[in-house]
């Protein structure tokens, strides 16, 4: 049974979202396209945004992902150069309502691997109970492009 954390509104529970995945790129080259700003604020198709205010991906920056429907308003957290970063999302920040799913955390990892670079993710998110289900699905679809997208933009066609 999920977890129920301190504070959370009535109704929701939390909710862990992971993936892993390979790409056939050197960790430098990976790390590089995840941890620049641009690769984030110039690729949001209309009307989403992302926005930094003070810096790019560096603890103590402010991060928001804006739209209709969404806001993930948060703060970057730890950054180990070339292995871990870590956004903190702030209370309030929502998916489709805040009625429905609040995202607290995303964590990204690389690591270097035979075939390339690893990549890891984690969503944490404040989910109500009944929709954990379409937020799962949403999370895959969501998450299943973005090693594609990664591909794409470091040169594999």
């Amino acid at each position: 049974m999920p977890h129920v954390p301190t504070g959370a509104p009535a109704g929701f529970v939390e909710y862990v979202y992971r993936k892993t995945f390979t790409v056939p790129f050197p960790s430098g080259q990976v790390w590089a396209w995840l941890n620049n700003p641009a690769t984030f604020t110039e690729g949001q198709v209309w009307p989403f945004r992302v926005e930094f205010v003070g810096g790019g991906f560096e603890p103590g920056v402010l991060n928001v992902h804006h739209g209709p429907f969404m806001l993930f308003a948060g703060v970057i957290g730890e950054v180990r150069e070339g292995e871990y970063r870590d956004l903190r999302y702030f209370y309030g920040s929502y998916a489709l309502s805040p009625r429905f799913a609040r995202p607290t955390r995303l964590q990204f990892w690389t690591r270097s691997v035979p075939e390339g670079t690893e990549v890891s993710l984690r969503v944490d998110s404040l989910v109500r109970r009944r929709f954990r289900g379409l937020w799962d699905a949403g999370q895959d679809l969501f998450w299943c492009r973005f090693p594609r997208w990664m591909a794409s933009a470091l040169g594999e066609g």
